[in-house]
């Protein structure tokens, strides 16, 4: 059985629809971030990068950050990518699978540490939530233009940036404070198309049962933990013998 690494952020989220999309069997377990346990020599092994997901096949294979794991799980199934016949398809749903990961995920991310964790930071915060509003604008035009950021089937973008969206809704002040759904029509329509989808559902619902792991290991992080968590001040994850 596939097994997954993670906890309830956006990335895994991903993951988790894509194997409820996919319909394979699977089981989740639990990395306690503040406790540092994805920096272990174990979890490092799995991931170099010291980040979760990360996806364990059946057969002992790993395979880290989430991109890589969807693409892997797209070739390895045969579903959610434009065949290689079609190239112009394929071209175009590797452009939205990227914008997700390199601008979505990064500055959706930084948007939520300066809101949440150093609220004072004045310029960061105006920064980033400045361009956030612009990828949501980017996102909204494209599904005005498409009935998906894949093309003209759901496919792996799709699947990677629905999670962040889902996650932008229910915390942004850009959406909690600002009312910005109001200037995102398009956008709004396939948030809520995609969140119809039985995989989508099973996926949140599946994704639930890490929530209150998440939460209890939140409870116990205290301000060490926190630094450790964010790399900041004398924590570095670098591995013993390497560049800091």
């Amino acid at each position: 059985m596939i097994e997954l690494l993670g906890m309830s952020s956006p990335n895994v989220v991903k993951i988790v629809i894509m194997l409820e999309e996919l319909g394979v069997p699977y089981k989740l377990t639990h990395v306690d971030v503040f406790a540092g346990e994805q920096h272990s020599p174990e979890f490092r092994a799995k991931s170099p990068n010291g980040k979760v997901p990360v996806l364990i096949d059946e057969d002992g294979t790993p395979v880290f950050e989430s991109a890589a794991i969807l693409l892997y799980l797209a070739r390895k199934y045969g579903r959610f990518m434009p065949p290689e016949s079609d190239a112009d398809a394929r071209r175009i749903a590797d452009q939205w699978l990227m914008f997700q990961t390199a601008s979505i995920g990064p500055m959706f991310g930084q948007y939520v540490h300066f809101f949440r964790y150093a609220p004072t930071e004045t310029y960061g915060l105006k920064r980033y939530a400045s361009e956030a509003a612009r990828l949501l604008g980017v996102l909204d035009q494209r599904v005005a233009e498409s009935p998906y950021l894949s093309g003209a089937d759901y496919g792996l973008a799709d699947i990677a940036t629905w999670p962040w969206i889902r996650t932008a809704d229910q915390m942004f002040p850009l959406f909690t404070e600002q009312g910005i759904w109001s200037r995102l029509p398009a956008l709004r329509g396939w948030f809520e198309r995609i969140g119809e989808r039985p995989g989508v559902k099973a996926g949140v619902e599946s994704i639930g049962r890490l929530m209150p792991d998440d939460a209890a290991a939140f409870q116990r992080a205290d301000s060490e933990a926190m630094d450790r968590f964010f790399g900041r001040g004398k924590y570095d994850h670098a591995p013993t013998g390497a560049a800091a």
